[in-house]
């Protein structure tokens, strides 16, 4: 998967790997390409209501720049992740008529 980014103004391009695919239930992807190593971990458990709660792990070792931006970036990462979230969340209900 190719992704991109943006920090401090800067682009960010990254490519991930899938490195572990256990449907429904386990996504991992580690990067191959890009600015500093991640590693993503996502899980899947079915709600009672028919929903799925997602839990997202992302782990990196920042170098450089990224280092000194570490509190600032793990915040970015957080608020990316939740807009992709409910970005994916809209996309979801629009196909299923909700």
């Amino acid at each position: 998967m190719t992704r991109t980014a943006y920090f401090l103004g800067k682009r960010i391009d990254y490519v991930l790997r899938v490195a572990a695919f256990e449907p429904p239930r386990l996504l991992e992807m580690v990067s191959v390409a890009g600015p500093l190593p991640m590693h993503v971990t996502c899980t899947f458990d079915a709600l009672p209501d028919g929903g799925t709660l997602v839990r997202i792990r992302v782990r990196g070792d920042a170098s450089g720049l990224y280092r000194l931006a570490g509190p600032v970036m793990g915040r970015k990462v957080r608020s990316s992740l939740v807009k992709d979230l409910r970005d994916l969340e809209r996309q979801v209900s629009r196909r299923a008529g909700g």
